[in-house]
């Protein structure tokens, strides 16, 4: 059976349409594809010229491999001489440093089956916004990169940098456009005019039916990766239970999972 918003009974309802704002995952995407605001975006993040944005794909994923955990990009882009992965983080889940690294090796896995080699690698830029503060530090801008801890003047050369930006410390960046955009990330305030164009783009979004169906199927997958995984579970459950050679019946009630798929696990113990 399936609630009014045609997902299941018992799974949490997606975010309406008409509350999405611009620090939601789905529209941060849709707004960030046109490539005026995406590079004006990163230019205010950055705080660097960026000449232009040649690809700029919201929700990119990447999964080279297919016994690989892939991973979903908010915005992927490219210039000529750098990629970049923008990410927009609304919960804290404790697991920042370890997201970082993996982000990071599917990006440069990414560029390497295309055929080049170590050298063939752009710099890559790795921006994260937090609607929290990550490290506990009141710091508004953490930058990250690799150093030699026995020696600070060593260059590592990995032409890596993270950059967190935590929007809740908006109050302490000195540059106005900056901190403008941050407080608009936190606080969905409005006080500089890029920030009011962004927020006149998130409204226009809203009236367009393609985008509202867009955001359905967005949130339809993501509930059927859900699913898939929570399957996976149930069945690896099954499999350590037939091998303790637990009762089928048993393990059929405990998982979720039929008698006969049961059976047929056991079939293939």
């Amino acid at each position: 059976m399936k609630n009014d918003s045609g997902f299941p009974l018992g799974e949490p309802k997606p975010k309406p349409f008409e509350e999405l704002t611009f620090h939601d995952d789905f529209m941060f995407g849709i707004v960030m594809q046109d490539r005026e605001i995406c590079r004006e975006a990163l230019e205010c993040m950055l705080g660097m010229q960026i000449a232009r944005v040649e690809y700029a794909e919201p929700q990119r994923t990447l999964d080279p491999l297919y016994t690989a955990h892939g991973v979903r990009l908010d915005v992927y882009v490219q210039d000529s001489d750098r990629v970049y992965d923008v990410e927009i983080q609304n919960r804290d889940l404790h697991d920042l440093g370890r997201r970082v690294r993996y982000y990071q090796s599917m990006l440069d896995t990414d560029t390497l089956l295309k055929g080049e080699d170590y050298g063939g690698l752009k710099e890559s830029i790795i921006i994260f916004l937090c609607r929290f503060d990550p490290y506990k530090k009141g710091i508004p801008c953490y930058t990250v990169r690799r150093k030699c801890e026995e020696d600070g003047s060593v260059e590592v050369g990995d032409a890596a940098t993270v950059h967190v930006l935590n929007c809740r410390a908006h109050a302490k960046v000195q540059d106005e456009s900056l901190r403008a955009f941050m407080k608009y990330v936190q606080t969905d305030e409005a006080e500089s005019e890029f920030t009011r164009r962004l927020r006149k783009m998130v409204e226009a979004q809203k009236q367009i039916e393609g985008t509202k169906k867009l955001y359905f199927s967005w949130s339809l997958h993501d509930y059927d990766v859900r699913n898939e995984g929570r399957e996976e579970s149930r069945r690896e459950t099954a499999r350590n239970m037939l091998a303790r050679n637990y009762p089928l019946t048993d393990i059929a009630e405990i998982t979720g999972l039929s008698l006969a798929e049961v059976e047929e696990l056991a079939a293939r113990q």
